[in-house]
């Protein structure tokens, strides 16, 4: 079995970064890396957008899975980071697992049709601003029933998070309305549980040129108080 490479002695925990239904999969959190140097950062594959018989959600979900598994075998901390679809599946895992916290970047707990999902997934990768991702392979029309899949299967662990959670989302994102954040919000059934909404702003936050300083900010602030509170310990 492939070893994560996370078994540094350090107090400080691992991210574990998961990231959602696009082919860019984990250069999602190319700007998070940047931010949070200094920490161990693990970015799961979930599919592989080449192989169109990549089609089992559960496959995808337990290649997160497997991460926080080998994280937990070695005894690390782990604070889990999903977005968009990855927020859904970074829910299940920490109603599954002990997380010292959860971070859902505009997460994609309901979705559209699958007709306006494509319409309006193809028009966002068209924009001038993301015209780099023209170098990476698209997605097979395949993969979005999985995507959906996953969501069905996932999106009610958010009724069994015990761990403190922080929600971010901006309230013109073009592919998952901020009132899907407000909703599962409410779902949390703990008191430690906070949802931060960016009056503009796109899907992607952690690239959003309004956002994207504050959203990072905001997560390397996260950290810090787990640190501060590790050192404690």
């Amino acid at each position: 079995m492939f070893k994560w490479p996370f078994f540094k002695k350090t107090k400080k925990p691992l991210i574990i970064a998961i990231h959602g239904f696009g082919k860019r999969r984990s250069d999602e959190f190319i700007n998070l890396r940047k931010a949070l140097e200094g920490y161990e950062i693990i970015t799961p594959l979930l599919f592989d957008q080449t192989k169109e018989d990549d089609i089992y959600w559960f496959n995808w979900v337990s290649r997160a899975e497997e991460a926080v598994v080998e994280a937990k075998n070695a005894k690390r901390d782990v604070v889990l980071i999903g977005f968009s679809m990855g927020g859904v599946i970074a829910a299940y895992l920490a109603a599954k697992f002990e997380i010292k916290e959860l971070i859902l970047l505009a997460p994609a707990f309901e979705y559209m049709t699958v007709t306006t999902v494509q319409n309006t997934v193809n028009k966002a990768l068209f924009k001038k601003s993301n015209l780099a991702d023209l170098r990476y392979e698209p997605l097979p029309t395949s993969f979005t029933s999985t995507f959906m899949d996953v969501v069905n299967n996932c999106k009610d662990s958010i009724n069994r998070i015990n761990c403190p959670t922080l929600i971010m989302h901006c309230m013109e994102d073009e592919l998952i309305p901020y009132t899907v954040s407000l909703k599962y919000y409410k779902k949390l059934p703990i008191s430690d549980k906070r949802l931060i909404l960016f009056g503009e702003g796109s899907h992607r936050i952690l690239d959003d040129d309004k956002n994207k300083d504050a959203c990072l900010t905001l997560i390397a602030h996260e950290l810090l108080k787990l640190d501060h509170k590790s050192g404690k310990d």
